[in-house]
């Protein structure tokens, strides 16, 4: 249950709200690897046990940032807030969309993590297997995502993230380190979307083949 709050976040957090010390410039290092830790979790877990743990690190994470809240101005620091904000934002997106697969079934909605092809009339199951690079995957769905291509039926709001997480389940795989690599990937100054630009080239040399 205490996976999420036995990190360096949660310790930077404890230490500041004691007042015991203030490592502010330690923030974004941490907060980066509690949200890898959270992604890297065990997708094939419980959903009610996830949901219990999001639950229970939320509830210990409000609470210190109500007694941080309460502290003197001269004592604070204004990092402290914005980071106990973005992971808690961070907490309520995953149980979102935890609650999402128990409306659906178990299932990332509008996606199953099989295909299938007719064979003679009959439907045979087709395990389907990414071949790319993580990063080939992130900088596709951000594509698809821009273009508006991929939505939900209820209309939700989505992240990267969050399609790259259904994605994972289509192709069985896990991208370890997924924060980190998203940022990677949108960091690129130069030569921003290699992957985009090979499916662009073999699509024409597909049909140029089509067409000799």
């Amino acid at each position: 249950m205490k996976t999420l709050i036995e990190t360096p976040l949660f310790n930077l957090l404890a230490a500041y709200m004691n007042g015991t010390e203030q490592a502010a410039g330690e923030l974004p290092v941490a907060y980066e690897n509690f949200a890898d830790l959270l992604a890297e979790l065990p997708q094939d877990e419980d959903l009610m046990k996830r949901l219990r743990r999001l639950n229970y690190t939320r509830i210990e994470l409000a609470f210190m940032q109500r007694i941080c809240n309460g502290m003197p101005d001269e004592g604070r620091h204004v990092l402290y807030d914005v980071f106990a904000s973005k992971t808690l934002a961070l907490l309520d997106a995953e149980a979102e969309m935890i609650k999402d697969s128990f409306r659906h079934g178990g299932m990332q909605a509008g996606f199953k993590t099989e295909a299938v092809q007719e064979n003679n009339g009959r439907k045979t199951a087709v395990t389907l297997t990414w071949n790319g690079t993580d990063s080939d995957l992130i900088e596709l769905v951000a594509a698809l995502m821009a273009a508006g291509a991929v939505g939900t039926e209820e209309g939700r709001k989505l992240t990267v993230i969050d399609v790259v997480r259904v994605f994972e389940d289509v192709f069985h795989l896990k991208i370890n380190a997924l924060y980190t690599k998203r940022g990677k990937v949108f960091d690129r100054c130069t030569d921003t979307t290699p992957f985009i630009d090979s499916l662009r080239n073999s699509y024409n040399r597909m049909l140029d083949k089509r067409l000799a």
